[in-house]
């Protein structure tokens, strides 16, 4: 049987109360793992969730408003940290690329995995 669950990680747009988190959301799809706009606590909401690092295979972001980007810093460098052994892939609007590349670098940390970026093109 197929596994499909969405885990929604926080719904409380641009600012959090004390029980709802910023933006998160993950879907797990068939042994896939998408990780939609992590917003601020993104990690600490996947723990609670029991979504672990190594269930991601892919970060999109639909756009680079901070409810939406600033979880990126943290998730991609809990990636690195926990040796997630396949290569993940990021999503975003091509049009936020230099967003991206802060968010992915805003701190020094060792890059073990390969962080695969496709930036979206809107026509």
């Amino acid at each position: 049987m197929s596994v499909r669950e969405l885990v929604v990680l926080g719904t409380a747009s641009q600012v959090p109360t004390r029980h709802r988190n910023h933006n998160g959301y993950v879907l797990l799809w068939d042994g896939e793992g998408i990780l939609f706009d992590p917003g601020e606590g993104t990690q600490r909401q996947m723990l609670r969730a029991g979504v672990a690092a190594h269930d991601l295979n892919r970060i999109c972001v639909t756009h680079f408003h901070g409810d939406h980007s600033l979880g990126v810093a943290g998730v991609v460098q809990r990636i690195n940290l926990d040796r997630v052994p396949h290569p993940v892939t990021a999503h975003y609007p091509a049009s936020g690329r230099r967003f991206f590349e802060r968010l992915r670098y805003a701190t020094a940390y060792r890059e073990t995995v390969k962080l695969v970026e496709e930036p979206v093109r809107c026509v």
